[in-house]
């Protein structure tokens, strides 16, 4: 046999194995939510006891390091453009943008902080969101998981997954 006739032999039978395979394995599984990062949290909170149509998202996470590193961190976050950017993500088989809200420099109010402690840049934020804006698709179950960003005041970020909220909003 001559090489040309051998190659195009070896060809032939890598493509079936690879055609094997391919139908073997399936078709590609539906991309879901990221993983939650440790120690990022997201609670939604019906509050409709009023009949004002609104859930409270409350998020709460630490990013790990130092003390001092974190302390170095807020010190410089008016320096730039540092803060901490919440958003409302929904989980129907692919992510799509819900809702967000930003909060420029260091803040520590009634509804959220973010501050250095022992564990590191440690954050929590209470936000009132419109219930029909949760309502991410018409099955009933929605699916809503929040990236909590980190800006510093370099303007680097650093991102968090909290874990999905399953629930009819």
């Amino acid at each position: 046999m001559n090489t040309r006739k051998r190659i195009t032999s070896l060809l032939g039978g890598a493509a079936m194995i690879a055609c094997a395979a391919g139908m073997t394995a399936g078709p590609t599984p539906v991309s879901a939510a990221p993983s939650q990062s440790p120690g990022s949290t997201l609670s939604i909170v019906d509050q409709n006891i009023t009949g004002a149509g609104k859930n409270r998202v409350i998020v709460y996470g630490v990013y790990p390091m130092q003390k001092p590193d974190a302390v170095g961190y807020l010190n410089n976050l008016s320096a730039g453009c540092g803060g901490m950017h919440y958003i409302v993500w929904g989980d129907d088989g692919s992510e799509q943008y819900l809702f967000d809200r930003n909060y420029p420099g260091v803040h520590d109010d009634i509804d959220g902080f973010i501050r250095a402690t022992d564990r590191g840049l440690e954050y929590l934020q209470q936000f009132v969101v419109p219930a029909n804006v949760l309502n991410e698709d018409a099955d009933g179950t929605d699916e809503v998981f929040v990236r909590a960003r980190f800006v510093d005041g370099d303007c680097g970020s650093r991102i968090q997954n909290t874990n999905v909220v399953k629930g009819d909003f």
